[in-house]
């Protein structure tokens, strides 16, 4: 078994800042063998007679099984995968949380960690306290500590709570002061987990700068998350772990795909409702025909967004249909233009030259998105405010058909004539 370690850093951009060589760590799922496991295994390390760590006893499972991948300085991986795959336990053991059975992980410099809210941090002590412990871990000075705290603080946004206790901290005030902290040290490699997930977007969408800003400098990132968003928009290599081993690895909105691929895509309904936090907030969405006439297939339509902007904003919007029980979503369209908000409220509009959608109830959605990260700062997805579009169609047998057989759009398409006649026809092409 082999430990983690650390080698000298200095390195440039393009070295390896994180290695991970074939690296295992196995489980008991049942408590009292896990117990009597443990307490063989720390008598067999006291006397030096060894514990054998790359085979699995009665009830163990491997929940990290020969994991190998590097991560260059200047790079940001991301590690995704379902719940229980082991991303979280991989995390724990690259900062030496946890000891691995089977494996090495080298680190150049030094490293960061936020996978827990909390980890690290005594909740007795104020928000002001643990930065001062943590940078006396760290061996900084008063003076270096007096800056590091007054980065965290204004990072942060924590001013007015800094000396309270942190048992009185809400999760996503400890999210902030996790982060704010960890970034503000100065690592060499930076390890996210989920953790941030519980802070609010305006905060979220100011860690995902601060990432992005980090790897630029040449800073490393591994980053953990479930959200496609965050992942795609910060990170430009990912791996897809399932049952505690690697199934793929590539850039990111491959490996994204593939995760897609092997799951359930999530309920409409999870999607967070943005409408009033933000720097750009939606005040109403609305479908129409152009002319003012009921909504028809194959009719022009307008799609109109009310926002309000607390300041000048460079802004992508978006569009999506869904049936109206909000599980399909039946397509949808981007905008490939940044677009320019000012301050106040304004209207943002798109217009849809054909509505392919055949006669039915169907809901639009919107959503407003930061031009630089491509993260949502509005999304009005929250069933008080959805827009509702009633779609009806000229009377035609061939489409009523469609409808009766429960398609939902209605398809453009060229036909052509039939190339050969007779039993040497052949299915292929014309010339």
């Amino acid at each position: 078994m082999e430990d983690v370690t650390s080698f000298p850093a200095g390195l440039r951009v393009g070295d390896t800042a994180l290695s991970v060589s074939n690296l295992s760590k196995k489980y008991c799922g049942d408590l009292k063998r896990a117990l009597f496991y443990g307490l063989r295994d720390i008598g067999g390390e006291l006397s030096g007679r060894g514990v054998r760590t790359d085979a699995l006893r009665p009830g163990e499972f491997w929940a990290l099984d020969d994991i190998s991948f590097e991560v260059k300085r200047g790079e940001a991986l991301a590690v995704i995968g379902r719940n229980g795959a082991g991303k979280s336990t991989l995390l724990r053991v690259i900062y030496g949380l946890l000891k691995p059975d089977v494996g090495q992980v080298r680190i150049a410099g030094r490293s960061e960690a936020i996978i827990e809210l909390g980890t690290g941090f005594n909740p007795l002590l104020t928000g002001r306290e643990n930065v001062e412990v943590g940078a006396a871990l760290h061996g900084l000075d008063p003076d270096a500590t007096a800056r590091l705290l007054e980065m965290v603080i204004d990072f942060a946004e924590l001013a007015e709570f800094i000396d309270a206790p942190l048992m009185s901290f809400s999760s996503g005030m400890k999210a902030r002061l996790a982060y704010s902290l960890a970034a503000h040290l100065g690592p060499d490699l930076l390890l996210v987990d989920e953790a941030l997930a519980v802070g609010d977007l305006a905060f979220q969408h100011k860690c995902i700068r601060h990432m992005r800003q980090f790897v630029q400098r040449g800073g490393s990132l591994l980053l953990v998350s479930h959200n496609v968003q965050q992942v795609q928009t910060v990170c430009d290599r990912a791996i897809l772990i399932e049952r505690g081993r690697i199934v793929y690895e590539g850039d990111v909105a491959h490996t994204v795909s593939r995760m897609l691929e092997q799951r359930p895509l999530a309920d409409a309904n999870g999607l967070a409702d943005f409408a009033a936090n933000g720097p750009v907030r939606m005040g109403g969405l609305r479908v129409g025909s152009v002319d003012g006439a009921p909504v028809r297939t194959g009719r022009p339509v307008e799609v109109t967004v009310r926002y309000e902007a607390d300041a000048p904003t460079e802004v992508i919007w978006a569009l999506s249909i869904w049936t109206e029980d909000r599980w399909t979503c039946i397509g949808g369209t981007v905008d490939p233009v940044a677009r320019r908000v000012d301050a106040g409220r304004g209207i943002l509009r798109c217009t849809l030259p054909a509505l392919p959608l055949l006669a039915g109830r169907y809901i639009v959605r919107a959503t407003i998105l930061d031009a630089s990260t491509m993260y949502p700062l509005a999304v009005e997805s929250a069933r008080s405010r959805e827009c509702h579009v009633d779609v009806s169609t000229d009377p035609d047998p061939v489409t009523n058909m469609l409808i009766w057989a429960n398609q939902l759009v209605r398809l453009d398409a060229e036909w052509a004539e039939p190339h050969g006649t007779g039993p040497d026809a052949r299915m292929e092409r014309p010339e």
